[in-house]
């Protein structure tokens, strides 16, 4: 069966660029022991050979649905960021905006197959370090609460605290700003 084997060629390793949900592509620098490509459009691609030639390819989308399509369907969701806002001093009354954030989180989980759920509370920078590290644990602790009613076991949530230390609207130690009274959580 070796002798076989040695007889064969190899395949090339064959790398394409797919553009993300949106549409966007980067680009990819490809290396091999004596060659370099960058490849920066949608479906473009290259071919790397076993002596390391590298061969410049251009696919479509529906070349590459049905060549990979089963591979691209075992592919697990990406990452999504979502942003519960708070009312002041509050670890659990959400302001007014975000219900509707909760409405799609609760869609976006329906059809999530095994999330692994990351919660961040954070504080606006009013407040003392030590009240804000516990304020913003409380916020992450009632929003993983939340997620654990809507079906997420316990153990695929890490919750945590940032205080005021990560503020999104930088400001003045001392002044309360709204857009920092949060809880982020990415669903992975």
């Amino acid at each position: 069966m070796l002798a076989l084997l040695a007889g064969c060629s190899t395949p090339p390793d064959r790398i394409v660029l797919l553009p993300d949900p949106e549409g966007k592509v980067g680009a990819v620098i490809v290396h091999s022991a004596n060659s370099e490509q960058t490849i920066d459009k949608a479906y473009a691609g290259v071919d790397v050979t076993k002596n390391g030639a590298i061969e410049k390819t251009m696919d479509s989308q529906s070349a590459v649905q049905a060549r990979y399509g089963e591979l691209l369907a075992a592919r697990p969701p990406r990452p999504m960021t979502f942003t519960l806002f708070f009312l002041f001093d509050s670890a659990t009354e959400l302001a007014p905006e975000s219900p509707a954030t909760v409405r799609k989180i609760k869609a976006v989980l329906a059809n999530w197959p095994a999330p692994q759920v990351v919660v961040i509370g954070h504080t606006d920078l009013a407040g003392s370090q030590q009240f804000n590290d516990r304020l913003s644990l409380r916020r992450a602790e009632s929003a993983a609460a939340f997620l654990v009613k809507e079906g997420i076991p316990v153990d695929k949530i890490e919750t945590a605290g940032r205080g005021k230390r990560e503020p999104l609207v930088p400001t003045q130690d001392g002044v309360p700003n709204r857009m920092n009274r949060r809880v982020v959580i990415t669903i992975q």
